[in-house]
């Protein structure tokens, strides 16, 4: 059955609003990976697969990459938020995973009790005091206002789950579920094009906010081939010299490292042809070193790995301006942006290129060169 709300063939921006309106936390990313599992199995050219960790694994059907070394999209499924520890009356004790600041956590911050088992909230609630280590969040009473709290349910910061106000998609959660969303709309368009001799994946994670867990899993456990090239998608916050509205950014590293320049200079290579194709098309090409990504943990185990990011407002619902909390917001243009950059590098002959192959910048200065200096 196809998922609710969703055609095949859905638009990018069809296919953020399903994710988005998915609510989630690490551990119990359950609504947006079953909705991920639907569109892949109703989808012609797709397969898709859980791994031991729980992860997902989408690939389009038919392609098969030399070597075994298919192109990887990467993004996770969960986002800070609050376990439900136990219920005194209509006092709910909670604990937050993932990272915040205590500061935002002002009493009388609302939040949706949600169960497992269901995108719609059974109850909401109100922030009485919030706990904290070294500054950072972690845990909360609340009061219950109306419904209920589930035992063994979870808590967001109370805001739609998807909207559109001016030019941007503004949501409870778009770190990282617009990232899979981009990676899945992708996907959906390659298996349409069904390019030959390209192998593309997608790997959906979980519990990435408390410490890559899915990730390390899926390396484990070989769920991703060692031979793979593996792309991040994040949202990452905006930065000055990383603005909102610019474009979709080729993320050259993040706070911990830097990403393989080959793959990077891939990135590079298909917005430049996306920009001599589209005049509309923008792009940035930057360090965004607010925080770490998945790309450093796929490096650091040696896969070769890079990263696109897309500018986010209210970095993990912190208010930008001053205390408390809001939506997460990114430019529809960035959003948009970014699935074309994939799909133009997902569809490109590099993808089964021998690793240390010469980037397109360097091919006509090394015939140059062998012509004059022979």
């Amino acid at each position: 059955m196809t998922p609710a709300g969703v055609e095949l063939g859905a638009t990018p921006l069809v296919v953020a609003e399903a994710l988005l309106s998915c609510p989630t936390a690490p551990l119990v990313e359950d609504q947006p990976a079953a909705w991920v599992q639907a569109f892949a199995e109703d989808h012609p050219g797709l397969d898709v697969e859980r791994d031991g960790a729980g992860n997902l694994v989408v690939r389009n059907r038919g392609g098969e990459a030399q070597g075994g070394r298919p192109l990887v999209l990467v993004a996770h499924l969960d986002h800070p938020g609050f376990a439900v520890e136990g219920v005194d009356g209509d006092v709910v004790m909670l604990s937050f995973r993932g990272g915040l600041s205590a500061a935002h956590a002002v009493p009388g911050s609302e939040v949706e009790f949600f169960a497992r088992d269901a995108i719609a909230p059974v109850g909401r609630g109100s922030l009485l005091e919030a706990s904290a280590r070294d500054g950072r969040l972690t845990g909360a009473r609340a009061r219950v206002l109306d419904g209920e709290a589930p035992g063994d349910g979870f808590a967001m910061w109370a805001f739609p789950g998807f909207e559109l106000i001016e030019g941007h998609v503004t949501g409870r959660v778009c770190d990282d579920l617009l990232g899979a969303a981009m990676a899945l709309s992708a996907l959906g368009e390659v298996a349409r094009r069904s390019p030959p001799d390209v192998e593309v994946w997608a790997l959906f994670t979980r519990a990435e906010e408390i410490g890559f867990l899915g990730t390390l899993e899926a390396i484990r456990l070989a769920t991703v081939p060692r031979g793979a090239r593996v792309l991040s998608i994040e949202c990452s916050s905006a930065l000055a010299g990383a603005p909102q509205g610019d474009g979709v950014i080729v993320r050259v590293g993040d706070r911990r490292t830097v990403f393989d320049p080959g793959l990077t200079q891939a990135l590079v290579d298909a917005a430049t042809r996306l920009t001599g194709a589209d005049e509309a098309f923008r792009w940035q090409r930057k360090l965004m070193d607010g925080g770490t990504c998945e790309a450093s943990a796929f490096g650091a185990c040696g896969y070769q790995a890079s990263g696109l990011a897309l500018p986010l407002g209210n970095y993990h619902n912190a208010l930008d301006a001053g205390t408390g909390i809001a939506p997460e917001h990114v430019a529809v243009d960035d959003y948009l942006a970014g699935v074309a950059l994939l799909v133009e590098l997902a569809s490109a002959p590099w993808v089964d290129a021998p690793l240390g192959a010469a980037s397109e910048w360097l091919v006509e200065p090394m015939a140059r060169a062998r012509a004059l200096l022979a």
